[in-house]
């Protein structure tokens, strides 16, 4: 199975290049975006540094989902919490969601999108499934949003509104693009940095430079799984 896995941050998949080490074979880019690949349980696997935020996700996605076909695309990173989860846990995403999208003054729902039937976007169940049952994991709903977030009041408002377990600012427009482009399977698995509130900040930076080899093994992980 040939797989594509996506990190936002140069500082999240650098560490997750090295945690990998000679399973990395080939050091290249696509377009602009740096890229790796190894091949593991079987599985061929690129890995694409995209870059931070919804529009660098929906980019990065496109332009590396046009280079080649996948099996499935798996997205990888920090996240923060929101409910129901705390620093140093992983979750596996049963949905995303753009928490920040809003057209409420003009009638529509929180996040929804005019012209589209699906703005909660349901990950693949197959994929999900699989890696949800790997010892550690829970999974939930993930948010996103074009920030960092620190607000107590903006986390709680969207764990009433979306229903959400945690909040990145990557996994709603990555969803969003693999829907539009055919359903192409899709889950994020994100381990906890942070509380989203305001010590957030501190508590992510910890995280950054104490667990270095976070994501290699969430990724290792997941291929012996799926």
């Amino acid at each position: 199975m040939n797989y594509l896995v996506l990190i936002a941050d140069i500082d999240e998949f650098n560490p997750c290049k090295a945690g990998l080490g000679e399973l990395v074979k080939k050091e290249y880019s696509i377009k602009h975006m740096p890229a790796f690949d190894f091949t593991y349980n079987g599985h061929n696997v690129t890995a694409v540094c995209f870059g931070i935020g919804k529009v660098n996700a929906a980019i990065g996605a496109a332009l590396a989902l046009s280079a080649s076909d996948y099996d499935g695309v798996i997205n990888t990173g920090w996240s923060g919490a929101v409910s129901g989860v705390k620093k140093g846990e992983i979750i596996v995403s049963d949905s995303c969601v753009e928490c920040d999208f809003d057209l409420t003054p003009i009638g529509r729902l929180p996040g929804q999108k005019p012209g589209q039937d699906e703005y909660i976007y349901k990950c693949d169940s197959d994929m999900a499934n699989k890696v949800k049952a790997i010892d550690g994991f829970t999974h939930g709903n993930l948010g996103t949003g074009d920030f960092f977030l620190t607000d107590k009041e903006r986390r709680d408002k969207y764990k009433e509104i979306f229903h959400i377990k945690s909040f990145d600012m990557e996994s709603g427009a990555l969803a969003a693009v693999c829907y539009l482009l055919g359903k192409i399977p899709f889950v994020s698995i994100r381990k906890i940095s942070d509380s989203a509130d305001d010590v957030a900040t501190d508590e992510y930076t910890n995280s950054l430079t104490s667990d270095l080899t976070a994501f290699s093994d969430i990724i290792l992980n997941v291929l012996k799984n799926i």
